[in-house]
């Protein structure tokens, strides 16, 4: 019964960033594109770095604490 919850989660989160990309490419003006989004955070050093902190934590906690 979890497992069912929480691959179904995983799905609705999956369709909602589809459906974001695909609104975001008919109205750009509305919502921007990722590609832009990303653009725009990554243009700040700091964001950068906590960025890439963050994504070394979370291969860290996934990757090597689980092994």
């Amino acid at each position: 019964m979890m497992r069912d919850l929480t691959i179904a989660g995983y799905v609705a989160i999956g369709l909602a960033g589809v459906a974001l990309a695909v609104f975001s490419r008919v109205r750009p003006r509305r919502i921007a594109p990722l590609g832009k989004a990303l653009g725009r955070v990554f243009a700040s050093r700091p964001a950068r770095v906590v960025l890439t902190v963050f994504w070394f934590w979370l291969g860290w906690h996934f990757f090597v604490a689980g092994a």
